[in-house]
Protein backbone atom coordinates (compact mmCIF):
# COMPACT_ATOMS: atom_id res chain seq x y z
CA UNK A 1 0.00 0.00 0.00
CA UNK A 2 0.71 3.70 -0.44
CA UNK A 3 -0.23 4.53 2.68
CA UNK A 4 0.82 3.46 6.01
CA UNK A 5 -0.14 5.70 8.37
CA UNK A 6 -2.12 3.99 10.80
CA UNK A 7 1.03 2.85 12.16
CA UNK A 8 2.40 5.73 13.76
CA UNK A 9 0.85 6.19 17.49
CA UNK A 10 3.06 5.37 20.02
CA UNK A 11 2.16 3.05 22.51
CA UNK A 12 2.80 5.22 25.57
CA UNK A 13 0.05 7.22 24.18
CA UNK A 14 -2.68 4.50 23.16
CA UNK A 15 -2.33 3.19 26.85
CA UNK A 16 -2.72 6.89 27.96
CA UNK A 17 -6.06 6.60 25.63
CA UNK A 18 -7.42 3.44 26.87
CA UNK A 19 -6.79 5.40 30.46
CA UNK A 20 -8.79 8.59 29.34
CA UNK A 21 -11.81 5.98 27.62
CA UNK A 22 -11.82 4.49 30.82
CA UNK A 23 -12.37 7.21 33.11
CA UNK A 24 -15.12 8.03 30.74
CA UNK A 25 -16.75 3.79 30.92
CA UNK A 26 -19.39 4.62 33.19
CA UNK A 27 -21.15 6.62 30.62
CA UNK A 28 -23.91 3.68 29.49
CA UNK A 29 -27.29 3.78 27.13
CA UNK A 30 -29.22 4.96 29.70
CA UNK A 31 -26.83 7.87 30.81
CA UNK A 32 -26.57 8.92 26.86
CA UNK A 33 -26.72 12.76 26.94
CA UNK A 34 -29.68 12.41 24.69
CA UNK A 35 -31.91 13.90 27.26
CA UNK A 36 -29.49 17.40 27.14
CA UNK A 37 -30.88 17.52 23.72
CA UNK A 38 -33.88 18.81 25.56
CA UNK A 39 -32.33 21.74 26.38
CA UNK A 40 -29.64 22.23 23.36
CA UNK A 41 -28.25 20.68 20.76
CA UNK A 42 -25.37 18.14 21.17
CA UNK A 43 -21.91 18.79 19.63
CA UNK A 44 -20.68 15.31 17.96
CA UNK A 45 -17.31 15.91 16.87
CA UNK A 46 -15.64 13.87 13.85
CA UNK A 47 -11.80 14.24 13.08
CA UNK A 48 -9.82 12.97 10.28
CA UNK A 49 -7.51 13.67 7.72
CA UNK A 50 -8.13 14.54 4.67
CA UNK A 51 -7.04 16.23 1.27
CA UNK A 52 -9.23 19.15 -0.08
CA UNK A 53 -11.60 16.41 -2.57
CA UNK A 54 -11.83 14.55 0.78
CA UNK A 55 -12.79 16.99 2.74
CA UNK A 56 -15.38 18.02 0.47
CA UNK A 57 -16.87 14.85 0.73
CA UNK A 58 -16.80 14.88 4.56
CA UNK A 59 -18.71 18.76 4.19
CA UNK A 60 -21.27 17.04 2.39
CA UNK A 61 -21.70 14.11 4.57
CA UNK A 62 -22.98 16.24 7.13
CA UNK A 63 -24.62 18.98 5.81
CA UNK A 64 -28.61 19.20 6.83
CA UNK A 65 -28.12 16.83 9.73
CA UNK A 66 -30.24 19.31 11.64
CA UNK A 67 -32.87 18.92 9.59
CA UNK A 68 -33.09 15.21 9.99
CA UNK A 69 -31.75 15.76 13.92
CA UNK A 70 -32.44 19.04 15.53
CA UNK A 71 -31.03 18.25 18.33
CA UNK A 72 -27.33 17.44 17.05
CA UNK A 73 -25.03 19.85 15.69
CA UNK A 74 -21.47 18.10 14.46
CA UNK A 75 -17.95 19.81 14.86
CA UNK A 76 -16.02 18.63 11.79
CA UNK A 77 -11.48 18.33 13.13
CA UNK A 78 -9.33 18.41 9.43
CA UNK A 79 -6.10 17.63 10.18
CA UNK A 80 -4.22 17.74 6.77
CA UNK A 81 -2.14 14.85 7.44
CA UNK A 82 -2.12 11.10 8.46
CA UNK A 83 0.57 12.49 10.91
CA UNK A 84 -0.88 15.27 12.01
CA UNK A 85 -3.77 13.44 12.86
CA UNK A 86 -2.06 10.62 14.90
CA UNK A 87 -0.22 13.46 17.27
CA UNK A 88 -3.40 15.52 18.21
CA UNK A 89 -6.03 12.87 18.72
CA UNK A 90 -4.10 10.90 21.23
CA UNK A 91 -3.32 14.00 23.24
CA UNK A 92 -6.76 15.38 22.86
CA UNK A 93 -8.16 11.89 24.26
CA UNK A 94 -6.13 11.49 26.82
CA UNK A 95 -6.75 15.13 28.02
CA UNK A 96 -10.65 14.42 28.42
CA UNK A 97 -11.37 16.73 25.42
CA UNK A 98 -11.18 13.93 22.09
CA UNK A 99 -13.61 13.60 19.36
CA UNK A 100 -16.77 11.91 19.39
CA UNK A 101 -16.21 10.02 16.10
CA UNK A 102 -13.11 9.14 14.28
CA UNK A 103 -12.32 7.92 10.54
CA UNK A 104 -9.54 5.78 9.57
CA UNK A 105 -8.78 2.18 7.79
CA UNK A 106 -8.92 -0.85 8.87
CA UNK A 107 -5.44 -2.06 8.29
CA UNK A 108 -4.57 -1.88 11.29
CA UNK A 109 -7.43 -0.60 14.01
CA UNK A 110 -7.16 -4.43 15.80
CA UNK A 111 -4.76 -2.51 17.94
CA UNK A 112 -7.29 0.38 18.72
CA UNK A 113 -9.87 -2.27 19.28
CA UNK A 114 -8.09 -5.12 21.37
CA UNK A 115 -7.00 -1.88 23.83
CA UNK A 116 -10.49 -0.56 24.38
CA UNK A 117 -10.07 2.68 22.49
CA UNK A 118 -13.13 1.86 20.09
CA UNK A 119 -16.93 1.52 21.35
CA UNK A 120 -18.59 -1.63 20.22
CA UNK A 121 -21.48 -0.59 17.90
CA UNK A 122 -24.08 -2.88 17.65
CA UNK A 123 -26.33 -1.78 20.14
CA UNK A 124 -25.78 1.64 19.06
CA UNK A 125 -26.66 0.49 15.90
CA UNK A 126 -30.11 -1.23 16.85
CA UNK A 127 -31.35 2.22 18.89
CA UNK A 128 -30.03 4.50 15.71
CA UNK A 129 -31.94 2.59 13.21
CA UNK A 130 -28.77 2.06 10.85
CA UNK A 131 -29.59 -0.66 8.18
CA UNK A 132 -26.62 -2.82 8.70
CA UNK A 133 -27.27 -4.88 5.30
CA UNK A 134 -26.37 -1.63 3.25
CA UNK A 135 -23.05 -1.82 3.65
CA UNK A 136 -21.19 -4.58 1.53
CA UNK A 137 -21.08 -7.59 3.75
CA UNK A 138 -17.63 -7.96 3.60
CA UNK A 139 -16.17 -5.15 4.25
CA UNK A 140 -17.33 -5.49 7.99
CA UNK A 141 -14.59 -8.51 8.55
CA UNK A 142 -12.12 -5.84 8.97
CA UNK A 143 -13.72 -4.17 11.56
CA UNK A 144 -15.47 -7.13 13.80
CA UNK A 145 -13.71 -8.89 16.60
CA UNK A 146 -15.68 -11.32 19.20
CA UNK A 147 -18.75 -10.99 17.59
CA UNK A 148 -18.58 -7.28 18.18
CA UNK A 149 -18.46 -4.17 15.47
CA UNK A 150 -16.35 -0.99 15.96
CA UNK A 151 -16.58 0.40 12.66
CA UNK A 152 -18.91 1.25 10.11
CA UNK A 153 -17.42 1.28 5.90
CA UNK A 154 -17.79 4.42 4.52
CA UNK A 155 -16.04 3.31 1.28
CA UNK A 156 -14.84 0.23 0.31
CA UNK A 157 -11.44 -0.65 -1.81
CA UNK A 158 -9.49 -4.31 -2.75
CA UNK A 159 -6.64 -5.98 -4.20
CA UNK A 160 -6.25 -7.25 -7.77
CA UNK A 161 -4.28 -8.48 -10.22
CA UNK A 162 -2.72 -5.68 -12.50
CA UNK A 163 -1.40 -7.01 -15.95
CA UNK A 164 0.13 -4.67 -18.87
CA UNK A 165 -1.89 -5.76 -22.05
CA UNK A 166 0.30 -5.23 -24.34
CA UNK A 167 3.04 -7.34 -22.78
CA UNK A 168 0.35 -9.68 -21.78
CA UNK A 169 -0.51 -9.84 -25.97
CA UNK A 170 3.11 -10.67 -26.91
CA UNK A 171 3.47 -12.98 -24.87
CA UNK A 172 1.94 -16.21 -26.63
CA UNK A 173 -0.61 -16.24 -23.36
CA UNK A 174 -4.19 -16.44 -24.54
CA UNK A 175 -6.07 -17.28 -21.06
CA UNK A 176 -6.00 -14.97 -18.42
CA UNK A 177 -4.39 -16.25 -15.30
CA UNK A 178 -7.43 -17.67 -12.61
CA UNK A 179 -4.36 -19.65 -10.66
CA UNK A 180 -1.30 -18.88 -8.91
CA UNK A 181 0.09 -21.91 -11.10
CA UNK A 182 -1.09 -19.74 -14.59
CA UNK A 183 0.48 -16.55 -12.68
CA UNK A 184 3.56 -18.37 -12.53
CA UNK A 185 3.67 -19.35 -16.13
CA UNK A 186 2.23 -15.98 -17.55
CA UNK A 187 5.14 -14.32 -15.59
CA UNK A 188 7.95 -16.58 -17.13
CA UNK A 189 6.93 -15.96 -20.37
CA UNK A 190 6.97 -12.04 -19.67
CA UNK A 191 10.30 -12.71 -18.35
CA UNK A 192 12.54 -11.60 -21.25
CA UNK A 193 14.67 -8.12 -22.47
CA UNK A 194 15.17 -6.89 -19.20
CA UNK A 195 11.72 -7.45 -18.31
CA UNK A 196 10.23 -8.89 -15.25
CA UNK A 197 6.90 -10.90 -15.19
CA UNK A 198 5.91 -9.35 -11.63
CA UNK A 199 5.96 -6.58 -9.37
CA UNK A 200 7.02 -7.76 -6.21
CA UNK A 201 6.80 -5.37 -3.67
CA UNK A 202 8.04 -6.46 -0.36
CA UNK A 203 5.36 -4.91 1.76
CA UNK A 204 2.66 -6.43 4.14
CA UNK A 205 -0.26 -5.55 1.87
CA UNK A 206 1.53 -7.37 -1.59
CA UNK A 207 2.62 -10.39 0.96
CA UNK A 208 -0.61 -11.09 2.40
CA UNK A 209 -2.10 -11.78 -1.09
CA UNK A 210 -0.35 -14.89 -1.62
CA UNK A 211 -1.03 -15.37 2.32
CA UNK A 212 -5.11 -15.07 1.27
CA UNK A 213 -4.64 -17.05 -2.25
CA UNK A 214 -3.55 -20.34 -0.22
CA UNK A 215 -5.86 -20.05 1.97
CA UNK A 216 -4.09 -18.44 5.04
CA UNK A 217 -4.91 -15.73 7.20
CA UNK A 218 -3.10 -13.69 9.88
CA UNK A 219 -5.88 -13.79 12.17
CA UNK A 220 -5.07 -11.13 14.49
CA UNK A 221 -2.33 -13.13 15.34
CA UNK A 222 -3.55 -16.65 15.87
CA UNK A 223 -2.54 -18.26 13.15
CA UNK A 224 0.60 -16.27 11.96
CA UNK A 225 2.77 -19.84 11.21
CA UNK A 226 0.08 -21.59 10.20
CA UNK A 227 0.80 -24.18 7.10
CA UNK A 228 -1.29 -21.96 4.39
CA UNK A 229 0.64 -18.65 5.67
CA UNK A 230 3.85 -20.31 5.05
CA UNK A 231 2.65 -21.91 2.09
CA UNK A 232 2.28 -18.28 0.80
CA UNK A 233 4.85 -16.51 1.60
CA UNK A 234 7.39 -18.77 0.28
CA UNK A 235 5.46 -18.74 -2.95
CA UNK A 236 6.09 -14.89 -3.02
CA UNK A 237 9.84 -15.73 -2.55
CA UNK A 238 10.59 -17.96 -4.55
CA UNK A 239 8.73 -15.50 -7.07
CA UNK A 240 12.57 -14.34 -6.36
CA UNK A 241 14.52 -16.75 -5.32
CA UNK A 242 13.56 -20.11 -7.32
CA UNK A 243 11.53 -18.75 -10.30
CA UNK A 244 13.83 -15.05 -10.91
CA UNK A 245 10.52 -13.27 -12.47
CA UNK A 246 9.90 -10.77 -9.63
CA UNK A 247 11.27 -7.13 -9.36
CA UNK A 248 10.99 -5.34 -6.01
CA UNK A 249 10.22 -1.56 -6.26
CA UNK A 250 13.55 -1.23 -4.22
CA UNK A 251 15.97 -2.40 -7.15
CA UNK A 252 15.10 0.58 -9.41
CA UNK A 253 14.70 3.04 -6.48
CA UNK A 254 11.32 3.35 -6.97
CA UNK A 255 8.87 4.19 -4.25
CA UNK A 256 6.02 2.18 -4.14
CA UNK A 257 5.01 -0.72 -7.19
CA UNK A 258 3.03 1.16 -9.01
CA UNK A 259 5.88 3.19 -10.46
CA UNK A 260 7.69 0.11 -11.26
CA UNK A 261 4.45 -1.17 -13.50
CA UNK A 262 4.14 2.24 -15.29
CA UNK A 263 7.76 2.29 -15.83
CA UNK A 264 7.18 -1.20 -17.35
CA UNK A 265 9.80 -2.72 -15.46
CA UNK A 266 7.92 -5.60 -14.49
CA UNK A 267 4.61 -6.82 -16.64
CA UNK A 268 2.27 -7.64 -13.71
CA UNK A 269 1.18 -6.52 -10.43
CA UNK A 270 -0.25 -7.23 -7.07
CA UNK A 271 -2.88 -3.97 -6.97
CA UNK A 272 -5.43 -1.84 -6.40
CA UNK A 273 -8.28 0.27 -7.94
CA UNK A 274 -5.95 2.74 -7.52
CA UNK A 275 -3.72 1.76 -10.25
CA UNK A 276 -6.55 3.23 -12.67
CA UNK A 277 -6.14 6.89 -12.39
CA UNK A 278 -2.19 6.47 -11.38
CA UNK A 279 -1.84 5.14 -14.61
CA UNK A 280 -3.78 7.94 -16.37
CA UNK A 281 -0.75 10.23 -15.18
CA UNK A 282 1.76 8.56 -14.88
CA UNK A 283 1.53 6.26 -18.67
CA UNK A 284 -1.81 7.41 -20.22
CA UNK A 285 -0.84 5.44 -23.14
CA UNK A 286 -0.87 1.90 -21.04
CA UNK A 287 -3.53 -0.27 -21.34
CA UNK A 288 -3.95 -2.06 -17.91
CA UNK A 289 -6.02 -5.42 -17.19
CA UNK A 290 -7.83 -5.31 -13.91
CA UNK A 291 -8.18 -9.15 -12.90
CA UNK A 292 -9.44 -10.82 -9.43
CA UNK A 293 -6.47 -12.07 -7.69
CA UNK A 294 -5.33 -15.50 -8.80
CA UNK A 295 -5.91 -18.33 -6.32
CA UNK A 296 -3.46 -20.55 -4.64
CA UNK A 297 -5.64 -22.83 -3.47
CA UNK A 298 -9.10 -20.83 -2.85
CA UNK A 299 -10.95 -17.86 -4.23
CA UNK A 300 -9.28 -14.37 -1.54
CA UNK A 301 -8.70 -11.46 -1.92
CA UNK A 302 -8.09 -8.06 0.77
CA UNK A 303 -11.31 -6.41 1.34
CA UNK A 304 -10.80 -3.10 3.56
CA UNK A 305 -11.88 0.02 4.01
CA UNK A 306 -11.91 3.10 5.98
CA UNK A 307 -14.88 3.21 8.60
CA UNK A 308 -16.55 5.59 10.96
CA UNK A 309 -15.65 4.73 14.72
CA UNK A 310 -17.33 6.21 18.26
CA UNK A 311 -14.94 6.31 21.24
CA UNK A 312 -15.08 4.59 23.98
CA UNK A 313 -15.31 7.36 25.85
CA UNK A 314 -17.93 9.67 23.65
CA UNK A 315 -20.96 11.04 26.20
CA UNK A 316 -22.72 11.25 23.32
CA UNK A 317 -22.32 7.53 21.79
CA UNK A 318 -26.51 7.18 20.83
CA UNK A 319 -26.07 10.80 19.15
CA UNK A 320 -22.99 9.84 17.24
CA UNK A 321 -24.31 6.88 15.73
CA UNK A 322 -27.07 9.17 14.66
CA UNK A 323 -24.30 11.10 12.77
CA UNK A 324 -22.53 7.64 11.06
CA UNK A 325 -26.59 6.72 9.85
CA UNK A 326 -26.47 10.23 8.13
CA UNK A 327 -23.26 10.64 6.91
CA UNK A 328 -23.89 7.36 4.85
CA UNK A 329 -26.47 8.03 3.04
CA UNK A 330 -26.95 7.20 -0.48
CA UNK A 331 -26.17 10.87 -1.43
CA UNK A 332 -23.42 11.45 0.29
CA UNK A 333 -21.89 7.43 -1.53
CA UNK A 334 -22.41 9.01 -4.64
CA UNK A 335 -20.84 12.56 -3.84
CA UNK A 336 -17.48 10.52 -2.59
CA UNK A 337 -17.39 8.53 -5.89
CA UNK A 338 -17.81 12.01 -8.10
CA UNK A 339 -15.51 14.36 -5.74
CA UNK A 340 -12.80 11.54 -4.33
CA UNK A 341 -13.14 8.84 -6.81
CA UNK A 342 -14.06 6.16 -3.73
CA UNK A 343 -15.31 2.67 -4.65
CA UNK A 344 -18.81 2.99 -1.98
CA UNK A 345 -19.31 1.28 0.85
CA UNK A 346 -23.05 0.83 0.23
CA UNK A 347 -23.38 -2.22 -2.03
CA UNK A 348 -26.08 -1.18 -4.22
CA UNK A 349 -24.51 2.11 -5.18
CA UNK A 350 -21.30 0.47 -6.24
CA UNK A 351 -22.64 -0.28 -9.93
CA UNK A 352 -22.83 3.55 -10.12
CA UNK A 353 -19.08 3.30 -9.51
CA UNK A 354 -18.09 0.83 -12.33
CA UNK A 355 -19.95 3.09 -14.59
CA UNK A 356 -16.65 5.12 -14.13
CA UNK A 357 -14.48 2.17 -13.70
CA UNK A 358 -16.24 -0.66 -15.60
CA UNK A 359 -13.13 -2.57 -16.24
CA UNK A 360 -13.02 -3.17 -12.23
CA UNK A 361 -16.64 -4.68 -12.25
CA UNK A 362 -14.90 -8.09 -12.12
CA UNK A 363 -12.13 -7.32 -9.42
CA UNK A 364 -15.37 -6.08 -7.15
CA UNK A 365 -17.77 -8.58 -7.87
CA UNK A 366 -14.99 -10.82 -6.47
CA UNK A 367 -14.50 -8.88 -3.36
CA UNK A 368 -17.71 -9.30 -2.34
CA UNK A 369 -18.14 -12.82 -2.38
CA UNK A 370 -14.46 -13.52 -1.37
CA UNK A 371 -12.77 -10.59 0.09
CA UNK A 372 -10.84 -10.72 3.50
CA UNK A 373 -9.73 -8.42 5.95
CA UNK A 374 -5.98 -7.68 6.83
CA UNK A 375 -6.26 -8.85 10.20
CA UNK A 376 -2.69 -8.09 11.47
CA UNK A 377 -1.64 -8.90 15.20
CA UNK A 378 -2.84 -6.46 17.44
CA UNK A 379 1.59 -5.18 17.60
CA UNK A 380 0.71 -4.39 13.50
CA UNK A 381 3.17 -1.74 13.30
CA UNK A 382 6.39 -3.85 14.76
CA UNK A 383 4.61 -7.06 13.39
CA UNK A 384 4.55 -5.61 9.73
CA UNK A 385 8.07 -4.27 10.24
CA UNK A 386 9.52 -8.11 11.31
CA UNK A 387 7.46 -9.43 8.52
CA UNK A 388 9.31 -7.07 5.72
CA UNK A 389 12.58 -6.94 7.41
CA UNK A 390 12.53 -10.94 7.61
CA UNK A 391 11.60 -11.81 4.07
CA UNK A 392 13.97 -8.91 2.71
CA UNK A 393 16.81 -11.07 4.43
CA UNK A 394 15.45 -13.95 2.75
CA UNK A 395 15.10 -12.64 -0.60
CA UNK A 396 18.20 -9.99 -0.57
CA UNK A 397 21.03 -10.95 2.09
CA UNK A 398 20.62 -15.26 2.26
CA UNK A 399 19.09 -15.18 4.89
CA UNK A 400 19.74 -17.92 7.02
CA UNK A 401 15.95 -18.32 8.22
CA UNK A 402 13.42 -20.13 6.24
CA UNK A 403 9.99 -19.00 5.39
CA UNK A 404 8.90 -21.17 8.33
CA UNK A 405 11.44 -20.21 10.94
CA UNK A 406 10.33 -16.62 10.09
CA UNK A 407 6.86 -17.04 10.79
CA UNK A 408 7.15 -18.96 13.94
CA UNK A 409 10.05 -16.50 15.03
CA UNK A 410 7.13 -14.13 14.75
CA UNK A 411 4.05 -16.48 16.15
CA UNK A 412 5.71 -16.12 19.08
CA UNK A 413 6.31 -12.96 19.28
CA UNK A 414 3.19 -12.05 18.28
CA UNK A 415 0.80 -14.54 18.36
CA UNK A 416 -2.16 -15.02 21.01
Amino acid sequence: MKKSWLYLLCTVLLVMVVSACGSKSNTDQGASSSQDAKNAPVEVTMAYWANAAEQKNFEFMVNGIEKEYPEIKVKLQQYPTSDEFWKAVPAAIAAGVGPDIIAMSDEGNYEYIAKGVLEPLDDWIGQAGFDKSRITASLYKGWSDNGKLYGIPYDSSTSMLAINKALFDKSGITKNPETMDELLTLAKAMTKDGMKGIVGNIDPFHITQYVHAFGGDWNFGKTINSPENIKGVQFFTDLFLKEKVAIAPIEVGAPWDGEVFAKEKGAMSTAGPWYVGYLKEANPNMQMIALPMPKGTVDAQSAYSHGLSILQGSQHKLEAMKVIKYALRDESQLDAIETVGYSPAVSSLLPKYLEKYPELKPVFDNMEKAGMPFAYPKDTKNFNADLVKGVEEIIFKGGKKSVEELLNELQTKYGQ
